[in-house]
């Protein structure tokens, strides 16, 4: 029954050992951006377990396009963090200056919150600079192309990637994942570049599958992505990977497959590796992951308003375009009675 269905068994506390002892670690482009939302130590941290094992780490060539087709937007989201603070910050300020209304606040108090105010705005400011300056001078690009160096996979060919395509929409017809999540972006682009855009996470699982097959090692996937493509979900609990991706891997590679979002990955590396990762780094990347989550979920519902909008501008227009139509035909209905009255 394993053998069948080895994605519905848990693997043996031994086994799980071996795996970090032998297995390839891959990571996927947003662990690498998601760098970019941690403070300083987090990201220090992640970095410093990443460095332990950079002999057995590798990236996809796809993964990577991602990372730095998505980088400078990415900084740039940072940056517009740190302005929404200081406006908020700014806003509360202005209402508690405001002697006219509730809440009142005395001059003594105020003046020790608006010293209070000043520090944390020019402190902000110091911090966004410093994301300001990484669109030149990216010391986490660095330290990036540092550990992988000579340690990402080579891009397919552009017949390989057709042929990827033409799968594809079979694969996401029929709901395979990985990938299929993805079905609603647009696939008609003239550019073949955009044409891949719709079919990025079947790429770069068939880059793993690839690499694991000519290394002969297993692998460990890292990612966070949450979508139920990649992940097996049952009552709002993430489970583990697909089973189908596990088979799929165990078929294709004849090994063993794993995966961890960037929290989970942490905690294991402390039990597995005999590292030092404190409780409130790996809190902070579940903070980041939960914002992230908030994100998405906030863009969806823009997107399905979006669409909702553009339906009912469709709706709008072809009724309009039915009155006059109508208005047509009784103005010619009108013309005939007085020509054969």
């Amino acid at each position: 029954m394993k053998d069948l269905f080895p994605g519905h068994f848990k693997e043996s506390e031994r086994h799980l050992r071996e795996v970090w002892d032998t297995s390839l670690f891959v990571f996927d482009a947003n662990i690498l951006l998601n760098l970019y939302r941690y403070s300083d130590t987090t990201r220090s941290e992640f970095l410093r377990i990443l460095e332990k094992i950079k002999n057995r780490v590798w990236l996809p060539h796809r993964a990577t396009e991602e990372y730095f087709n998505n980088r400078l937007s990415v900084i740039d989201q940072q940056e517009k963090s740190y302005d929404d603070t200081t406006k908020s910050i700014n806003s509360l300020r202005s209402d508690l200056e405001n002697a006219r209304q509730h809440p009142f606040v005395s001059s003594r108090t105020m003046g020790k919150v608006s010293r209070v105010f000043e520090e944390l705005c020019e402190e902000l400011k110091n911090n966004k600079s410093v994301h300001t300056a990484r669109i030149s001078n990216d010391e986490i690009k660095d330290a990036i192309a540092s550990i992988f160096e000579n340690r990402v996979g080579s891009p397919f060919e552009k017949d390989k990637l057709e042929e990827l395509i033409l799968e594809g929409e079979e694969r996401y017809k029929q709901k395979i994942p990985p990938g299929f999540k993805d079905g609603s972006k647009s696939g008609d682009s003239e550019v073949f570049v955009e044409k891949c855009r719709k079919y990025g996470d079947l790429i770069v699982w068939s880059q793993v599958i690839d690499k694991a097959i000519e290394s002969g090692k297993g692998v460990v996937l890292v990612t966070d992505d949450k979508k139920e493509d990649w992940w097996e979900k049952f009552k709002g609990k993430t489970v583990g990977p697909r089973p189908e991706l596990v088979k799929e891997f165990k078929d294709r590679a004849k090994n063993t497959f794993h995966m961890y979002q960037a929290d989970r990955f942490l905690e294991l590396a402390r039990e597995n590796l005999d590292e030092q990762v404190s409780e409130e780094v790996v809190e902070e990347i579940r903070e980041v992951k939960r914002r992230d989550k908030l994100a998405h979920k906030r863009m969806r519902e823009m997107e399905y308003l979006k669409r909702r909008k553009m339906e009912m501008n469709h709706l709008f227009q072809e009724l309009d375009h039915s009155k006059h139509r109508m208005m047509a035909h009784e103005a010619e209905r009108h013309m005939l009675q007085q020509l054969y009255a």
